[in-house]
């Protein structure tokens, strides 16, 4: 009787455990367990060290070449058909481009590209006194800045100032003297000038002797010297017999297009 009972409760104890049935009482440990577990992660996640979180740092100035590269972009979209259609936004876009280049300055007070580009700009707005003296500051730093001296000569040029522009060409030249563009307005502007001679000198540095002479006669019919001017174009064919260039103004010089006062175009440059 006794062993019977013992194999009663034994298959009641393995009933209960397969089945996942709990004993009475047995909720309560489940709990107290559950809760001491959530109690002892919570003191491990406050006891856990805490990311701080990073502080912003200085603000960075952006690098010069880019306040550059930006003016030359709003400079670019300045220059554009659209744009020149639309004063009031060619004006705002060139101002643009003005700011950013007078930032790079303030960046770097010694960038003399930034220089530059900021006296183009007020030349090409016909602001040439601000020009000036945006390059006389440039100057001071750079005196042997070949360019600089070539973008004063512009300035001069553009407000028919010959002969400080030649001045300043030349010693453009002293500091570069293999420089083509240099050779080239130095020439015109002697040529224009009347010093033909000196004019063609630089010119054949520029571009060889045969367009050089075309240059010349350009030049010269520009002043109604065609008796001149015929004589260089002769002296082009007779240095370059296929220069299409000569054969043009030759058969305007001897044809009824000099009558008739038909435009050249510009010379070549």
């Amino acid at each position: 009787m006794d062993s019977r009972m013992s194999i009663c409760l034994f298959t009641a104890a393995l009933l209960f455990s397969t089945n996942g049935c709990l004993l009475p009482g047995s909720k309560k440990d489940v709990s107290a367990m559950g809760t001491a577990s959530t109690t002892n992660m919570t003191n491990m996640i406050a006891e856990s060290p805490k990311v701080k979180k990073a502080e912003p740092g200085p603000k960075r100035n952006p690098l010069p070449k880019t306040e550059i590269a930006f003016g030359e972009l709003k400079e670019a979209e300045a220059d554009s058909d659209a744009a020149k259609r639309e004063p009031e936004i060619q004006a705002r876009l060139r101002d643009e481009a003005r700011q950013a280049y007078q930032h790079a300055i303030k960046i770097d007070p010694k960038n003399v590209d930034a220089y530059r580009h900021l006296g183009r700009l007020y030349a090409k707005m016909g602001d040439c006194e601000r020009a000036f003296e945006t390059y006389k500051k440039a100057m001071a730093k750079y005196p042997k800045d070949a360019t600089l001296w070539y973008e004063v000569g512009l300035c001069h040029h553009r407000r028919k100032e010959f002969a400080e522009s030649v001045r300043c060409f030349n010693k453009a030249l002293e500091l570069d003297p293999e420089n083509r563009d240099y050779h080239k307005k130095l020439g015109f502007t002697l040529a224009w000038m009347g010093q033909i001679d000196q004019g063609l000198a630089h010119l054949t540095r520029a571009h060889g002797a045969a367009l050089a002479h075309c240059n010349i006669a350009r030049v010269l019919i520009e002043h109604d010297d065609h008796q001149r001017a015929l004589q260089h174009v002769q002296l082009a064919l007779r240095e370059n017999r296929d220069l299409p260039d000569a054969q043009v103004l030759l058969a305007w010089l001897e044809g009824p297009q000099r009558a008739s006062g038909a435009s050249l175009g510009r010379p070549v440059q």
